[in-house]
């Protein structure tokens, strides 16, 4: 359970700093237009982002899936929550526009690539870890 809060939790970060972005961006490119920032859209971002999150770990439990599979459906499960998300509170009218896809998948990639990177790190802080403990023996 603990595991499934944190994954709760790291998804609301990441989709609380995209949408602080696209809030920002909305500003500066004015032609941008995104739900405006109150109590409602705030919280149906936390709920989305959030299931996103629980949505990785369960995803990462399913080993029987090929890891192309499992990113495959990931992305189409994704997608869905946000159709669902867009349609549950009142915003299925972007559901049409090419735009907030495109939006999508541009966070979706950034997501993927930062996962990417930590994962590469994490893998040469063990790799100089292991390096030491063999110079050490």
């Amino acid at each position: 359970m603990k595991r499934v809060i944190a994954y709760f939790v790291s998804g609301m970060r990441t989709g609380s700093f995209f949408y602080l972005c696209l809030v920002l961006l909305s500003h500066v490119y004015t032609n941008i237009v995104y739900p405006a920032v109150n109590v409602r859209n705030i919280l149906a971002i936390f709920l989305m982002s959030g299931t996103m999150g629980v949505l990785t770990f369960i995803l990462e439990e399913e080993e029987f899936l090929t890891y192309s599979l499992r990113v495959a459906l990931h992305l189409v499960v994704t997608a869905t929550i946000l159709a669902l998300t867009y349609l549950f509170f009142g915003w299925g009218g972007a559901l049409w526009s090419p735009i907030p896809w495109l939006i999508f998948l541009a966070i979706y990639g950034l997501i993927w690539l930062y996962q990417i990177w930590q994962l590469h790190k994490k893998t040469q802080r063990i790799n100089q870890a292991l390096l030491h403990r063999r110079k050490g023996k």
